[in-house]
């Protein structure tokens, strides 16, 4: 009499590992468009509560505020102290520089042109977005532009006197 085997044999397991091993490939090729845009709409949703942040700091501090950005994707934040005339850069949490992945480009865009003498005022030592102690500001266009790609940007702006918005260009 012939005893039935239970269990799998060698082939079918091997069947079965194969399977697992295409479905993950397939899985892990496909290219993440989407992940640039999510990175790119957080460090957005980010900046929009640090805006929000530094207007309501202004007004309650009755102080001058200032956000810059440096060529190399390094944000900064400023303040004007009462009895000074020189801008200082904020080392504070949530205010200490940033510098963006390197991944992303972005570019700063302000509403107003300032005449300042070059001998006078360095421009990496004052901001060129300044918040108000009535909680305006100069109106700006802020853009987190991934590498790969362009179309997938997040914009940030504000009038200067409404809140900052986020938009896709």
């Amino acid at each position: 009499m012939r005893r039935k085997c239970h269990g799998f044999t060698l082939v079918e397991m091997l069947v079965v590992v194969l399977i697992i091993g295409v479905l993950l490939g397939i899985t892990l090729m496909t290219p993440m468009t989407g992940n640039a845009h999510r990175v790119a709409k957080e460090q957005a949703t980010r900046l929009q509560l640090l805006f929000s942040q530094v207007r309501d700091k202004a007004l309650l501090e009755n102080a001058e505020f200032g956000f810059s950005v440096d060529d190399d994707g390094t944000y900064r934040w400023w303040v004007l102290p009462l009895e000074g005339k020189n801008w200082v850069m904020i080392e504070e949490k949530p205010f200490q520089p940033f510098q963006m992945p390197e991944s992303y480009n972005i570019e700063l865009e302000t509403g107003e042109q300032e005449s300042f003498d070059s001998n006078e005022i360095d421009e990496k030592d004052r901001p060129s977005v300044v918040f108000f102690s009535d909680r305006e500001s100069t109106p700006f266009k802020l853009s987190i532009i991934p590498a790969s790609d362009q179309k997938l940007s997040v914009i940030l702006r504000s009038d200067g006197l409404s809140d900052v918005e986020i938009s896709r260009e």
